[in-house]
């Protein structure tokens, strides 16, 4: 036998040459038989990861090719379009954008924490407008009119990822073949200078330090506190002999972190143990909700002393904000003061860094810990009322 590469003679029925490897026998292609006319179509589009598309037969109104799925390989893709013509449509032929909804939610909810299902919530009913709308009509336009009103950068791009992932999971059912949610095109939005506490501002606040809300609001401006963080704060998590707090959240660098009293206002160490002391055993320093805590113990009592000009949605003593100003102070607006102080006062960036939650910063060894705390605290004796 000689190879039909290298020429050299090789054993018969060789599959390889053991001079050169060229491979002896030609493969033989797999040719899939051309349908028979009105038995519905199986076409390969190589762009996609289920390249296999699927179409039923044409019907005699005048409809078009019916889209049935997308399939990664064609016995597949031919099981699917015998169970067509035998049983019709699939399950999720017509499911809305509402019902793609529904099946995503129900396993992607249990992988997430809280505060990602009330956001994803939150962005779900911005496309309130075309849910009823079945998934396989909806285009980029319909994902690009809902994103073209948001107000906020931040708002735009979650509403983008949630767009994508729904089209990924309807993609996923073989309800459609392409995410039209990739091509959405986010807004340009002007960067909004921080609102922080003016020096009167925070003078009226110490005016009204008897009041639990607007010391918390205080603990906030000079400690850095994130408001999910300060309303998770428990009376372990306070250590008054060692002069700090350890709380936190979001990222590595923020979870866990010590956060010191500062010395120089010894009222902040005062507010804490008052809470400790009233705090409902099992819970939290304030037993609320970022929602209450937001909406009772940061607008209400700013909006009292006319450090803010806003009114409720309604009367309902926990709902929402309406404000005059588009740009006003939040309970972020606190964080941002705190930094501006900070860098004010003269406090080393590398400190401020480990206090607020931007940097890695490890207690695993008590050493260190102390070591840490000492310097942290030094900075920290550097803020003023």
């Amino acid at each position: 036998m000689i190879c039909k590469k290298c020429g050299k003679e090789i054993s018969d029925g060789s599959i390889f040459c053991n001079w050169c490897g060229k491979k002896q026998a030609a493969e033989k292609k797999t040719r899939h038989r051309k349908r028979a006319h009105g038995t519905g179509t199986i076409s390969k589009d190589n762009r996609y990861r289920k390249p296999y598309i699927v179409h039923a037969p044409s019907t005699k109104s005048g409809q078009g090719r019916i889209y049935i799925g997308a399939y990664s390989d064609m016995k597949t893709a031919q099981a699917a379009l015998e169970d067509y013509i035998k049983n019709g449509r699939p399950k999720l032929y017509n499911a809305t954008l509402e019902n793609i909804y529904n099946l995503w939610s129900d396993t992607h909810f249990q992988r997430v924490g809280r505060s990602a299902v009330k956001l994803y919530s939150s962005m779900w009913k911005r496309l309130a407008k075309i849910k009823h709308i079945k998934m396989s009509d909806i285009r980029t336009a319909h994902f690009q009119e809902a994103i073209n009103i948001c107000t906020s950068k931040s708002s735009a791009e979650t509403l983008k990822v949630l767009s994508v992932m729904l089209c990924k999971c309807a993609i996923e059912n073989d309800v459609i073949v392409k995410n039209y949610a990739e091509f959405i095109k986010l807004p340009k939005f002007d960067k909004k200078e921080k609102i922080i506490f003016t020096d009167n501002q925070i003078n009226t606040l110490w005016q009204h330090s008897d009041d639990k809300r607007i010391q918390a609001i205080l603990a906030m401006i000079y400690m850095g506190f994130r408001i999910g963080e300060i309303t998770a704060l428990r009376p372990e998590n306070i250590f008054l002999n060692g002069g700090y707090v350890v709380g936190g959240e979001k990222t590595a660098a923020g979870k866990n972190r010590i956060i010191p009293f500062p010395t120089s206002i010894p009222e902040i160490k005062v507010f804490f143990k008052k809470w400790m002391l009233e705090a409902i055993p099992n819970s939290t320093l304030f037993g609320l909700t970022s929602d209450e805590f937001r909406n009772l113990y940061f607008y209400e009592p700013l909006s009292e002393l006319g450090i803010i000009s806003g009114k409720r949605k309604n009367n309902a003593k926990n709902s929402g904000w309406i404000f005059e100003e588009e740009n006003h102070l939040t309970p972020h607006s606190t964080r941002h003061t705190f930094a501006s102080l900070s860098s004010a006062a003269g406090i080393r960036a590398e400190a401020l860094q480990k206090i607020i939650g931007h940097a890695n910063f490890s207690t695993t060894a008590d050493i260190y810990i102390h070591q840490d705390l000492e310097k942290l605290q030094f900075e920290m004796n550097k803020l003023k009322k």
